[in-house]
């Protein structure tokens, strides 16, 4: 029987209470509530300062159920906490508040509710009453909610104070513990590196936070840009750089890096809690890092490095905790400052031994000039000489240096037959104790006389054939060799080195004229012979012809470097074996080759070499299992009429062969016009750099449509131009250039601000595109890292959704840094962007891969679409895409339909979406919304 008075309640409740735990006492209050007032619901929650309620206990209709945490916001629970009183409503409850959604889930008609505070009057939570029905409560309820509401703030007081204590005890036994292992990682380091990398591990394992890394610097540079030095991140394992998802946070994080290092203090960085902070970004709460810390390392006063981390917890960033992480960084510091002292130091120590073996820093003759002075002085000799073995004739000695009584004296060659350096050669070392002067050269004309002891000893190269001879002589004779010996054996190791490195170093010289691949001239050597050939006195008329392979760089991507190195060989050999003798063929470099041909003195006769060179490459070349067909485009200059210079000539002979390459021909003869033609290129280029600096482009749509039923399912924002002087210029030429010269990114960031313009102006005139509206992103474009930024910065300056925006991407584009097109597809996907890739089978994409890309559907290239009703090849590649994207889940959306056979094709295929013209053209913006969006 439920009681009927307030004393008999609270008895009730007391009793109750008194024999469960402190971690039962919400559920038991919650459910002996409803049962002793007899209502269906009886909620206990937790409030935090975001007005959020956390539900500890709820009671529902005889039995504990799991509750959500919800927003106050709209709720009459919002009124209990604002009015820190008691709320009743005794009928109409959900009428009253119709955005509850709570309320209406339980068929709520009537509620109570009273605030949770503790000692001081601070509100911690509400006590709520809900039931299915009008309830009229006993005039003594709200006493008795009153007190139990009393009662249970302020044990939900003591479990908040407990819980923040609990948290600052294991916050200082983390501190103690990283600083413990901080400084465990710098006695332990032997380098820097080991030092930076232990001190990012302890970061992580030790700390808790997400990921961290370094940049150094070096000494004496206060720049850290770039030079990663360590990096742990505890999501994914990676070593030696950073993962997709640290890159772009390190490039978010910039500014606050430069902040850092000017300040030499800790940057911390909250960007859900602040987002008015300088150089804010929602792009760094879309990557789920909650806070940002950037350490400087700094000791006395010299910037070494810079620490990055960040953690994607919600926990509040304590100034004890940044205090701690301040100390670290100033032990780190600390590390690597001691570290770089004891390099410099050993640095020292080996110059004292330089010294102390008499070798300077020097190369050449005058290393081997002091060396023998220094050799001459150490061993207190009057004599000392250095002397090589001729080239031509072994039995002949070139002396290189030669000190006779500290002064040097001219080289000479003599003959070995008979000397002392003869035994030398054979025995690798010679002693003459007394009585050498009677065998010394007679090239020496009895300048050396007097002498009486010698040593020599033998200068062998890397393989150990002998080279040279050093040695030593004195007017004394001499009774001690053994120090003399040692120390000239020093001497001997470093004049042997030297000679060797000279020798290395001509071979250098004689191959920086040489291509290393092909065993051709290179680009040096034919830039001399070029010279020679413009500047000679006869001026004989001669071709110079420029040659660029037509898709190598295919071989490259597909078997390997390796195989591209061999075709290249195989080509030049080609090349060699069908030009007349004494023509002078190089390798520009990649896969460019250049021909002068003196023999040539008009342009039929060029034109006849040049289709031979063409006509090589005609077989397949075959290198391991790989076939290789090649095609050349040739570029003919001819001297004197097209350019008096080399510079000229070759100028000319480059545009000669873009042309060709441009016309699909195997050869052009240079024209003047074609000089004009490249200026007409810059002209263009300069107007639009210009017309991208101004936005001055306009946008075209071209409807996507659902071919079963014909409505619309999406529409494609296309660039186009008009200028001034130019007039209408095709996109076909204008993006070209923009790729060619590195403008194509500014480009598409504009195109992106128009297509978000126009979207804002449809809907100020009441028109809506119910359908994502396609824009292309280019591959440069797509790997710019402001690419998310902008997106989004977009969309909010214009006010529209990013759920209004698709992204369409090559599948090249997306190839070519793969790891990173995922990390970028992910957050324009989080975002509620649609994500289309184009131009379907043209690339060389993994499957691997693919699965792993954030589409929506696939694009089947135009290419095999205007074909597929004529070749059996691109039926069945169109018929295999859409199998594949079947497979993965994925929309195939199909280009180019212009006629009712495609259409009809593709949807016996199963491809249901298309675009063409056949459905739609390009319509401008007023065009496009009267045909498709009224």
């Amino acid at each position: 029987m439920s009681p009927t008075t307030a004393p008999e309640i609270f008895q009730q409740l007391a009793e109750g209470l008194s024999r469960v735990n402190k971690s039962g006492f919400f559920h038991h209050l919650a459910s002996t509530l409803a049962k002793l007032l007899s209502v269906d619901h009886a909620l206990v929650a937790r409030i935090d300062h975001r007005d959020t309620a956390t539900p500890l206990a709820m009671w529902s209709e005889g039995t504990f159920v799991e509750a959500t945490s919800y927003l106050l916001c709209g709720t009459p629970c919002e009124r209990v906490k604002s009015a820190h009183a008691c709320f009743h409503i005794t009928s109409q409850a959900r009428a009253c508040f119709p955005n509850d959604a709570r309320l209406t889930a339980l068929s709520v008609e009537s509620y109570l509710g009273v605030p949770m505070a503790d000692a001081s009057g601070r509100c911690h939570g509400i006590l709520v009453l809900m039931h299915s029905r009008p309830l009229r409560l006993p005039r003594y309820t709200k006493e008795v909610m009153r007190i139990v509401a009393s009662l249970a703030g302020v044990e939900l007081s003591r479990q908040i104070i407990g819980h923040q204590a609990d948290q600052r005890i294991a916050s200082k036994q983390r501190a103690l513990r990283l600083l413990s292992r901080g400084n465990d990682a710098r006695f332990h380091a032997h380098d820097e590196t080991s030092l930076l990398q232990s001190a990012c591990r302890v970061l992580v394992d030790v700390g808790g936070y997400t990921a961290a890394w370094v940049l150094h610097g070096l000494p004496g540079e206060e720049g850290v840009e770039g030079g990663l030095k360590a990096c742990v991140d505890r999501e994914t394992d990676v070593s030696g750089w950073l993962s997709p998802k640290q890159l772009l946070v390190e490039g978010y994080s910039r500014e606050l890096r430069h902040q850092a290092m000017a300040r030499r203090a800790p940057v911390v960085y909250s960007p859900r809690l602040d987002p008015d902070a300088p150089g804010h970004d929602a792009t760094l709460v879309a990557l789920d890092v909650a806070v940002l810390v950037v350490l400087p390392l700094v000791y006395r006063g010299q910037l070494l490095g810079v620490i990055t981390l960040y953690q994607s917890d919600d926990a509040p960033m304590t100034a004890a905790e940044v205090g701690l992480l301040s100390e670290l960084a100033d032990d780190i510091a600390f590390g690597i400052d001691s570290l770089r002292h004891r390099q410099a130091e050993q640095r020292i120590q080996h110059a004292v031994a330089q010294v102390a073996t008499a070798v300077s820093a020097q190369h050449g003759e005058a290393f081997l000039t002091q060396l023998t002075d220094h050799m001459a002085n150490a061993l207190a000799a009057d004599v000392g000489f250095i002397a090589t073995l001729d080239d031509q004739d072994p039995n002949v000695a070139n002396v290189l240096s030669l000190y006779v009584n500290g002064e040097r004296q001219p080289a000479f060659s003599y003959h070995l037959a008979g000397v002392p350096c003869q035994d030398v050669l054979t025995q690798r070392e010679c002693i003459v104790l007394e009585g050498a002067g009677i065998r010394l050269p007679v090239e020496s004309n009895g300048a050396l006389s007097w002498v009486n002891a010698y040593v020599g000893r033998r200068l062998d190269d890397a393989h150990g054939r002998p080279i040279g001879i050093i040695g030593v002589m004195f007017k004394a004779p001499l009774s001690e060799t053994k120090i003399v010996s040692a120390v000239l054996q020093i001497f001997a190791a470093r004049a042997a080195s030297e000679l060797g490195r000279q020798r290395d170093e001509a071979r250098i010289r004689q191959l920086a004229y040489c291509d290393a691949g092909t065993r051709l001239p290179n680009r040096t050597a034919f830039m001399q012979r070029l010279e020679q050939c413009v500047n000679a006195e006869a001026q004989l008329p001669f071709a110079l012809l420029l040659l660029d392979l037509n898709h190598f760089k295919e071989i490259n991507d597909t078997a390997g470097h390796d195989v591209g190195d061999l075709v290249l060989k195989e080509v030049a050999q080609r090349f060699r074996s069908v030009l007349p003798t004494g023509e002078f063929v190089a390798r520009l470099g990649g896969d460019e080759f250049v021909i002068i041909c003196q023999e040539a003195n008009d342009e039929q006769h060029a034109q006849q070499i040049a289709d031979t060179l063409c006509a090589s490459l005609h077989e397949p070349i075959m290198i391991e299992q790989h076939s290789s067909e090649l095609s050349v485009s040739v570029g003919i200059a001819l001297y004197p009429a097209h350019g008096q210079s080399a510079q000229a000539l070759l100028k000319h002979a480059d545009i000669a062969m873009y042309q060709a390459k441009r016309q699909k021909l195997s050869t052009r003869t240079f024209e003047y016009w074609m000089g004009h033609a490249v200026a007409q290129q810059l002209h263009i280029a300069k107007r639009l750099a210009l017309a991208i600096a101004n936005h001055s482009f306009y946008l075209h749509f071209q409807p996507q449509v659902d071919m079963r039923s014909g409505q619309l399912i999406g529409a494609e924002a296309l660039c186009r131009w008009w200028d001034d002087e130019l007039g209408d210029v095709s996109p076909g030429q204008f993006i070209a250039i923009a790729e060619e010269r590195g403008m194509i990114v500014p480009l598409g960031n504009c195109v992106i601000d128009k297509a978000c313009q126009q979207l804002a102006q449809w809907q100020r005139q009441g028109l809506q595109l119910h359908v994502p509206l396609a824009i292309n992103i280019a591959a440069d474009q797509f790997e710019d890292s402001d690419l998310v930024a902008t997106l989004l910065a977009s969309c909010r300056t214009h006010g529209v959704s990013p759920h209004a925006l698709s992204i369409e991407i090559t599948e090249s584009g997306i190839m070519a840094h793969p790891d990173d097109a995922i990390a970028i597809t992910e957050i324009l996907k989080g975002h509620g962007m649609g994500l289309s890739i184009d131009d379907f089978g043209t690339g060389y994409s993994s499957l691997a891969y693919l699965k792993r890309f954030a589409a929506d559907r696939i694009k089947i290239d135009i290419s095999f679409v205007r074909d597929m009703l004529t070749s059996d090849n691109d039926r069945i590649i169109v018929a295999t895409i859409i199998a594949m994207a079947k497979t993965l889940g994925l929309e195939t959306i199909a280009e180019g339909i212009e006629t009712k056979a495609q259409s009809e094709a593709l949807l016996a295929m199963g491809c249901t979406q298309a675009q063409g013209y056949y459905y739609g053209r390009p319509l401008s913006a007023e065009q496009f919304a009267k045909h498709w969006l009224t």
